[in-house]
C-alpha cells in the first residue's frame, strides 16, 4: 500500500515529520483541542475563543481546507470544504472507480459539558452555494468521554444529498434512509503527551450513477496527530472504504494550527 503513494505525497509527508521532531518541545497541556478525530465530529469544542485552521490533502489529489470558529465551549461555526465524500462510477466489481467529491459546506456544533469527562453535542453541516451541483448536508448528535489517556466518542449521524445521475436525473439520498453510527477512539500515552493515536468509523454517502448505486458505506480511519508546537500539529492518516481493496486506501495528511487562543 505504502508503495502506491506518489513520491511527491510521500516526500511531503517525510518533510512534516522531520519538522515537527525539530521542531522543538511543545506544552504538555494543549491550549486547543481539534474538532474530529480523523473524519469524524467530537463532542468537545475549544477550551477557550479560538479560531483553528486546517489544511491537508491525500494521495488521490483530494484537498482539505477548513476553519472553526469556538467561542466560551459552548459553539463552534465552521467553513471550508473536503472531499470527505465520494462519487463512483463503477461502483462494484473489480472495475471499480471511485473519486473524491469535492464539496464546500459551512456547519456549527452546539456542546454541553456536564462534567469536566464528558461532552455532548449536536450539530449541522450543509453545503454552501455553487460547485458543480452535488450537494449534501449532515446531522450529528455524539457524546465524548475521557477516561485517563483515553478518549471515547460515540453518537450517530444522518445525510441528505443530491446530485444528477449518468442520465441527467436528479438522485437523493433521504436522511431517513441514512442514520448510521459514529465511533471513534482517541489515545495519548503518558509518556508521549504529544502524540495522539486515533481510529474512527463512520457511514458516508456514496454518490453512484444511479439511485441503486447511491448509498451509505462505512468509511475506517486511523492515524496519528503530532503537536509539533504549542499552536500547531500534524497528522498523518489512512481511510479505508467499504467495497475498496486494502491496497486502494487512501494516504492523508493535514496540517492544522490556531490562529489565535485565549483560555477562558
Amino acid at each position: 500500500m505504502v508503495a502506491s503513494v506518489p513520491a511527491r505525497t510521500s516526500t511531503l509527508g517525510l518533510a512534516l515529520v522531520a519538522l515537527a521532531v525539530v521542531a522543538g518541545p511543545a506544552h504538555a497541556e494543549a491550549p486547543w483541542i481539534a474538532p474530529t478525530v480523523i473524519t469524524v465530529p467530537t463532542a468537545w469544542t475549544q477550551p477557550g475563543t479560538a479560531v483553528y485552521a486546517s489544511l491537508g490533502g491525500d494521495h488521490r489529489f483530494g484537498t482539505s481546507a477548513r476553519a472553526t470558529v469556538g467561542y466560551a465551549r459552548l459553539v463552534e461555526v465552521d467553513v471550508g470544504g473536503d472531499g470527505l465524500l465520494t462519487s463512483c462510477a463503477p461502483c462494484d466489481g473489480p472495475a471499480r472507480e471511485v473519486e473524491p467529491a469535492q464539496l464546500a459546506t459551512a456547519g456549527w456544533k452546539l456542546a454541553v459539558r456536564p462534567t469536566a469527562r464528558l461532552a455532548l453535542a449536536g450539530g449541522l453541516r450543509v453545503p454552501l452555494p455553487g460547485g458543480d451541483g452535488r450537494r449534501a448536508a449532515q446531522g450529528f448528535a455524539i457524546g465524548s468521554l475521557r477516561l485517563g489517556p483515553v478518549a471515547l466518542h460515540a453518537g450517530a449521524s444522518t445525510w441528505a444529498s443530491r446530485h444528477r445521475g449518468d442520465d441527467g436525473a436528479e438522485i437523493a439520498l433521504a436522511p431517513t434512509t441514512s442514520v448510521r453510527p459514529l465511533v471513534g477512539l482517541e489515545w495519548t500515552p503518558r509518556i508521549y503527551p504529544r502524540t495522539t493515536l486515533g481510529a474512527d468509523l463512520q457511514w458516508l454517502p456514496e454518490l453512484g450513477p444511479t439511485a441503486a448505486t447511491t448509498a451509505a458505506r462505512w468509511s475506517f480511519a486511523w492515524g496519528v496527530r503530532y503537536r509539533a508546537l504549542p499552536y500547531s500539529a500534524i497528522e498523518l492518516a489512512v481511510r479505508h472504504r467499504e467495497g475498496d481493496a486494502l491496497g486502494d486506501a487512501t494516504v492523508m495528511v493535514r496540517l492544522s494550527a490556531v490562529l489565535s487562543a485565549r483560555p477562558r
